[in-house]
């Protein structure tokens, strides 16, 4: 507890950090469907969020108080009204808003390189990166690796970091020329040299990380006082303090449904953070006023998104379901969906055809009721299109072994049923296709040691499998073209991207079926099994 003539000293400074991430475009309205499955609470976001800032920065007026505001990255995927216009009008929210430093996530690389250089042109404020380089060592052109804001007696630095994983995540093709530095090892070298090279007051870091990697980071190193984190779409509150190190760790959900809201109290004679506290606002209209100018900008943009995306192309006879680890109604649906595009649209018969999509692009349901096209988007709001290729019985084996080893989501299917066992991986050998990344050509082999879950296909489309026999893959390209661990589609060969999107595919499937139901048939099991 502080004393009350300290909270009274003008040497006592004090700071608001205000933070949200994972935005993913939605500007909008939505609703609050976690306090209120029946009837949710409206969610005004960024009309109320801009009113919020503006609320805070009034109240710093007052106070002499210093406000700080941060967006922790994937900005505009994920929301037609963020898409439209490729982030260009999530950026002149942002500005208008005040936004002080953006961090760069993940999904900002969804619709390639040149779109994260538009966007650090289009934004009036910094985009920090520490960790992510050019094949030179340099810092991109899109990102800053830090920035210092010196004012009010305090000198602040605010660093990027973004998660190490990030090959595995981001097509090739999007990222050519960079590379990540591994964030754990990395912190322990930059901290201390940035801090003795700048020596700021305090030291913010801005990741696109998630919350299990900034406690790591936190407890890697000394000198972080508060990490505002993205990524994981996490609820932090209180913050959450390092046992080692005492850094603070916030972060505020997802979609801008929530204003983060940090209290630092400095101390500017003795040059030291006397106390952190944390909490969060849930933009609901009825709590939080509009802001105008963003209502009427909004209403706009709005009404082009409902003329486009307003369209009902059908209806669902049950409520539809999405699983991380779990066969789910909703996976069975987009794999079917590929399925009969590959087999019925593209005519693809000389071979079995099986779908694979990982259980983590779906990030919607369908309820019961009439399917617009908007309700398909947010699905399935990722640019990823349809690829298909061949491969032979033994490889699908090690695709699926990757699918199943516990490391992410699974992959939902079709055509196909299996059991999968990961208690125990097993490290195996895999010869890849080393392919151009425009024309698909091959340019080489190369070989990869993989851990995989042991699997055992049961059946493709209700026959027999045989680890011989060829076999047709419909994927999409985020997994045929990946990295990491998903390197094991390049086993494929006559590969070929149809340019189509996901998203099209499901909506031409539910325009030609008219009716769905939710179904779950047992295509994916998990047992003990013995190979």
């Amino acid at each position: 507890m502080l004393l009350p003539f300290l909270l009274s000293s003008g040497d006592v400074l004090k700071i608001y950090v205000l933070h949200w991430n994972d935005a993913h475009g939605h500007l909008g309205y939505n609703e609050a469907f976690w306090l209120d499955r029946d009837f949710p609470p409206t969610l005004a976001n960024a009309r109320a969020l801009a009113y919020l800032v503006r609320q805070y920065r009034e109240r710093a007026k007052e106070e002499g108080a210093l406000v700080l505001v941060m967006d922790a990255a994937d900005y505009f995927q994920g929301d037609p009204l963020g898409e439209l216009t490729k982030g260009k009008l999530y950026m002149q929210v942002m500005n208008y808003i005040g936004v002080d430093v953006g961090a760069v996530g993940n999904h900002d690389f969804d619709f390639g390189r040149d779109i994260l250089d538009s966007l650090a042109k289009w934004a009036n404020f910094p985009l920090v990166s520490a960790n992510l380089v050019d094949t030179a060592g340099n810092p991109p052109s899109f990102a800053r690796p830090y920035v210092v804001i010196d004012t009010m007696g305090v000198r602040i630095l605010v660093f990027g970091l973004i998660t190490h994983w990030l090959r595995g995540m981001v097509p090739p093709q999007n990222m050519p020329d960079l590379d990540v530095k591994w964030e754990y090892s990395f912190v322990k070298e930059f901290v201390p040299k940035v801090r003795a090279k700048e020596k700021p007051d305090i030291v913010i870091a801005l990741t696109h990380t998630g919350f299990r990697h900034d406690k790591r980071d936190a407890d890697s190193v000394k000198g972080i006082d508060l990490i505002v984190g993205g990524h994981s779409h996490t609820g932090i509150v209180p913050p959450y303090f390092s046992r080692l190190n005492s850094t603070a760790i916030v972060q505020a959900y997802s979609h801008l449904a929530n204003l983060g809201v940090v209290e630092i109290l400095y101390d500017r004679k003795n040059r030291v953070i006397l106390n952190i506290t944390g909490r969060i606002i849930t933009l609901t209209d009825e709590r939080v006023p509009s802001d105008p100018y963003i209502d009427s900008l909004l209403t706009v943009w709005e009404a082009k998104v409902d003329s486009i995306y307003g369209v009902v192309i059908a209806h669902a006879i049950g409520d539809f379901s999405r699983g991380g680890f779990t066969e789910s109604s909703m996976g069975n649906l987009v794999t079917d969906a590929m399925k009969w595009y590959t087999e019925s649209v593209l005519g693809e018969k000389d071979h079995p055809v099986v779908a694979i999509y990982n259980a983590a692009g779906i990030r919607d349901n369908f309820k019961t009721g009439p399917i617009t096209r908007k309700d398909v988007y947010n699905a399935f709001p990722f640019p990823n299109t349809l690829m298909y290729g061949k491969v032979k019985g033994r490889d699908l084996v090690k695709i699926l072994g990757v699918g199943y080893n516990g490391h992410h989501a699974i992959f939902v299917v079709s055509g196909i049923k299996l059991e999968y066992d990961n208690s125990r991986l097993v490290r195996e050998t895999v010869k890849v296709v080393v392919r151009d990344t425009v024309t698909l050509d091959s340019i080489g082999v190369k070989t990869y040691v993989l851990p995989l879950a042991k699997v055992r296909i049961l059946e493709v489309n209700g026959k027999p499998f045989h680890p011989d026999s060829t076999y047709t893959i419909a994927t999409n390209d985020y997994l045929m073209k990946g990295g990491g661990e998903y390197v094991v589609f390049r086993t494929a060969r006559d590969v070929k991207d149809t340019g189509k999107r996901i998203s099209y595919i499901v909506e031409e499937y539910l325009k030609y079926v008219e009716k769905v139901k939710p179904r779950v048939e047992g295509r994916i099991k998990k047992t003990k099994l013995r190979l």
